[in-house]
């Protein structure tokens, strides 16, 4: 609002605008504040319509049991193809499911999202 201020002050002639320019102000905030609450809300939804298929939540639960490892270790532990584990890493990556490596030794690690998907369907034991 300090621009407004501002701006009027240095242009008399956008004075008469004045009512006008302090509604698309207010409005501007209003609509902020609305749109980061239906992301918010949208966030919610997405997350509980969000399924994963069954090789997923395998892959959830082995890295829930803390055997973060690679995508080899979970294609052997689950008699799966390489390249499916490594398609579904990427993709738990991707929507936040699982956290990628963040150094060489280290692995792929279970996100509170991943584990609150896994508890909220009854997955973990």
């Amino acid at each position: 609002m300090e621009w407004l201020k501002k701006m009027l002050t240095e242009i008399p002639a956008a004075a008469k605008y004045r009512e006008q320019l302090e509604k698309i102000v207010a409005d501007s905030t209003r609509l902020r504040s609305e749109n980061a609450e239906l992301k918010s809300e949208l966030a919610q939804y997405i997350e509980q319509w969000e399924t994963l298929d069954g090789d997923a939540v395998r892959t959830l639960q082995y890295l829930a049991q803390e055997a973060f490892e690679n995508a080899a270790a979970i294609a052997r532990t689950h008699n799966m193809n390489l390249q499916i584990a490594e398609m579904y890493l990427h993709f738990l990556v991707k929507h936040a499911y699982v956290a990628a490596p963040v150094a060489a030794k280290s692995g792929y690690a279970l996100t509170p999202k991943g584990l609150r998907y896994l508890q909220e369907r009854g997955f973990l034991k």
